[in-house]
């Protein structure tokens, strides 16, 4: 191998690797602002219960509803502390490590999400089914719990004036891959007419609602990071089916 040769396989080596790391750190970018979207945006459920349940327990003097404002405080509080230390960890180590994966039981993912909206679910009057075909994950929690977070939220928020929300959160394999769907009975989506903003930035699609347009974007980054995706069956008036494949 003449001088030349080799000096042009060492300009492409090092090529190879410069690319390497701009691809890692590409991958560090969009996790930072992953997790910059999960604070921003997921925290603001649970901070709105937290302050809702602070004004009941300081406008009555029954004592039972003081004793049950206080407890839902403290179950919410401690739920609130354990996700943002959790975000915390991983934030410490996440710059050198990918998001580690953790044993996820769907279930009590679920349960937590319905804490932190339990506000919203009792004002609306809300149902909710569960079918866990599929028990547990090995998942980052932290994704895992914004994911059902943002899908079930968005369900509460899209309802129906008339009709109280019913939403169905699954989980299965098809096709050899672990889903969970979360579908509602809700406003629906013209897919026809925004099908192609449906997971763009600061995209929403129903006027006089409180919407930032972030939800459907952050998760489905987070879901293609890991190697997933994120559909929609949607029509307008009935109700929508959001699928996650893992």
């Amino acid at each position: 191998m003449n001088k030349s040769t080799l000096q042009l396989k060492t300009l492409e080596d090092q090529n190879k690797e410069l690319l390497k790391t701009q691809l890692f750190l590409e991958k560090k970018v969009n996790q930072l602002k992953d997790f910059a979207g999960i604070i921003t945006h997921d925290v603001r459920g649970p901070a709105h219960n937290i302050f809702k349940m602070l004004e009941m327990y300081e406008s009555t003097n029954d004592p039972d509803l003081k004793k049950a404002s206080m407890d839902y405080l403290k179950k919410v509080s401690k739920d609130l502390t354990s996700n943002l230390n959790e975000l915390i960890q991983i934030l410490q180590i996440h710059l050198e490590k990918d998001i580690p994966a953790s044993n996820c039981v769907f279930a009590e993912i679920v349960e937590s999400v319905c804490l932190q909206l339990q506000d919203i679910i009792d004002k609306k009057q809300a149902i909710i089914h569960t079918n866990f075909r599929v028990l547990e994950i090995m998942y980052p929690r932290v994704y895992l719990q914004s994911i059902i977070y943002n899908l079930v939220s968005n369900s509460l928020k899209y309802a129906k004036k008339e009709q109280a929300p019913i939403i169905y959160i699954h989980t299965f394999i098809e096709d050899n891959c672990i889903k969970c769907s979360v579908k509602d009975n809700g406003l629906g989506i013209d897919l026809q007419k925004y099908g192609h903003l449906l997971f763009k930035f600061q995209k929403s699609f129903h006027s006089g609602f409180d919407s930032k347009g972030i939800g459907l974007y952050l998760i489905k980054n987070q879901i293609e990071e890991q190697g997933g995706s994120l559909t929609c069956q949607s029509e307008p008036n009935n109700g929508s089916i959001f699928t996650v494949q893992f």
